[in-house]
């Protein structure tokens, strides 16, 4: 073995190492009892609906599948009129804007009235650990509540495999798709689907004359005037290289999440046209 090859194998050694002793720490102090429940049966398969401006067309060419299959949705959702026709099986909320913004976001208080008034249909809601139905005002006798742990961990592949296996960490959560596959695997099911999940942001990155960085993030629906101003100010003091960085951050976890699936003999397949992840092959629904 070169000297390169090895001064290689030490330094990657030394960084698994580094990462897996971090991972422990925070699972250690952040980490909390996952109650997420394996309810998948065999066959089963699980269509995870990104609110990307894509999911329109599934919407309007595959809702008969959408309807039919299990499906999770995320974010605002439901604040949507389409969220009565789709009638998700699951739902997945981890921005800690949806647990700490609810009197200032009339967005975000809208939401869980619809969670309240909408939902009569069977729907388990996964939330945050530290969050339960009585502490978010869920009153409604058809959610449950299930809680995940957003615990980013990395490091070697026994201690990611047994930390993510257990419901204790996952990939670092930079994005809502990260929490949502790894508590799909966690439910039991063993092929996933992405749908809505465009990622495409690189498109609509921009920096003005005052120097702010302009990130537009396209959903499905049209977001109000509310939510375009907490976007915006959301943005206004952050740098384009922090922003760039996050996106390293997501798409990285999703080829971490691939290799953790592949070693579960878990399928997951992106059918988002145009969508920019390369993780996951691709297939239609």
């Amino acid at each position: 073995m070169s000297k390169k090859r090895l001064s290689e194998r030490i330094a990657g050694f030394c960084a698994d190492l580094g990462a897996s002793a971090k991972g422990l720490v925070k699972i250690a102090a952040q980490s909390r009892r996952c109650t997420v429940k394996a309810v998948a049966h065999p066959g089963e398969r699980l269509i995870i609906m990104g609110n990307g401006p894509s999911l329109a067309d599934n919407i309007s060419n595959d809702l008969d599948k959408l309807v039919r299959e299990k499906t999770l949705a995320v974010n605002f959702a439901a604040n949507t009129d389409e969220f009565r026709l789709l009638r998700p099986d699951f739902y997945l909320l981890a921005d800690p804007h949806f647990f700490t913004g609810r009197e200032s976001d009339p967005n975000v208080g809208r939401l869980f009235c619809r969670f309240n008034e909408v939902v009569d249909w069977p729907m388990t809601l996964f939330v945050p650990v530290g969050h339960a139905a009585e502490s978010l005002g869920i009153a409604n006798a058809c959610i449950d509540v299930q809680c995940f742990n957003p615990v980013g961990a990395e490091g070697f592949g026994w201690f990611t495999s047994l930390a993510y296996s257990s419901g204790r960490a996952m990939p670092r959560p930079r994005n809502v798709l990260v929490p949502s596959l790894m508590v799909g695997m966690l439910m039991g099911f063993r092929e996933i689907y992405i749908v809505g999940a465009d990622h495409s942001w690189i498109r609509t990155l921009d920096v003005n004359e005052r120097n702010e960085v302009v990130s537009v993030q396209p959903h499905f629906y049209k977001d109000n005037q509310a939510e375009h101003s907490r976007v915006t100010s959301v943005y206004k003091n952050i740098r384009l290289h922090e922003i760039l960085m996050s996106f390293h951050v997501a798409f990285k976890a999703y080829h971490q999440i691939a290799s953790y699936a592949a070693s579960r003999g878990v399928r997951i397949y992106n059918s988002t046209r145009l969508s920019y992840i390369d993780a996951f092959p691709r297939r239609q629904l």
